[in-house]
């Protein structure tokens, strides 16, 4: 069975928007502690991380823990006209990002530091949901499947979700892009990406 055998993608966003605050703020946690403890995360140089928004697993935290300790940390700006996505070093969280696209915070271009995506070894990545095959539909832009496919395919990827967001199998378009790690409040799910074969 597949992803649309039992549930949209609207239905899965629905169940994630009903997790109260609370609930979002704790699990995160519990998620991105679960991130820190996977070490291809301490051997990232520049890891390359979206900014939470609305029900997504809260990146905030830890972005600011990041920066705090003077690692490195890129974050994404949409080019919203030519459907693509660049990515900003971030030095400072309060002087560096600004609402942007969508109404999400997204790296000033006045002080924020533009850089290629081939310096990034590592980035993690929302989705509204994914699978146990380490499969990803995102929210129907295709921005993040594109930068991964084009500008960083070299990246190491790794995909943060609650548990609810994680079907057993997902249909899986021409264009999307599967992860090498998953990683939710109850479990870490490593695939081989170009044989989908879990580890």
């Amino acid at each position: 069975m597949s992803f649309s055998d039992y549930y949209s993608r609207g239905q899965i966003l629905s169940k994630r928007d009903c997790l109260s605050q609370s609930t979002v703020n704790c699990l995160s946690k519990i998620i991105t502690d679960n991130l820190k403890g996977l070490e291809e995360y301490h051997a990232s140089r520049i890891l390359f991380i979206y900014v939470s928004f609305r029900s997504e697993v809260d990146t905030h935290q830890l972005i600011k823990e990041r920066l705090n300790s003077g690692l490195e940390v890129a974050v994404p700006k949409t080019d919203v006209v030519n459907r693509r996505l660049e990515a900003f070093l971030l030095k400072d969280w309060g002087k560096d990002l600004r609402p942007g696209a969508y109404g999400i915070l997204e790296p000033d271009t006045e002080t924020a530091s533009l850089i290629q995506p081939s310096q990034i070894d590592t980035i993690v990545i929302p989705g509204s949901v994914f699978d146990r095959q380490c499969g990803r539909q995102g929210y129907g832009g295709g921005y993040f499947d594109r930068f991964l496919s084009i500008e960083t395919p070299q990246a190491l990827r790794i995909g943060l979700a609650f548990s609810l967001q994680v079907l057993p199998e997902i249909s899986m378009e021409k264009h999307d892009q599967r992860m090498d790690i998953i990683v939710t409040e109850r479990e870490t799910l490593r695939c081989n990406r170009n044989t989908n074969i879990v580890k």
